[in-house]
């Protein structure tokens, strides 16, 4: 039962991030970077992203953001900037 429990918790943190990431790459028309990485096992899983770039209208970008769930629960971290 805790492992179903943890693998719906890491859905829950995977699948907002992957769909989000996806609508907010292909918005951006300028120069851009993106960089993610998702992992999970029988303890947990975590996924990480990291994007910046510029908006058609010129301005610029960053965000990164980092999310885990293991048996202790979850936790997660965003940092973003534009101008």
């Amino acid at each position: 039962m805790r492992s179903i429990a943890k693998y719906v918790a890491v859905g829950a943190l995977v699948t907002p991030l992957v769909i989000g990431s996806a609508g907010f790459a292909s918005a951006n028309d300028g120069p851009a970077y993106k960089k993610s990485q998702d992992s999970a096992n029988s303890s947990g899983g975590m996924t990480s992203s990291t994007v910046s770039g510029f908006t058609p209208d010129g301005k610029a970008y960053f965000k990164t953001a980092t999310k885990q769930a293991g048996p202790s629960g979850a936790t997660g971290h965003m940092t973003g900037s534009h101008s």
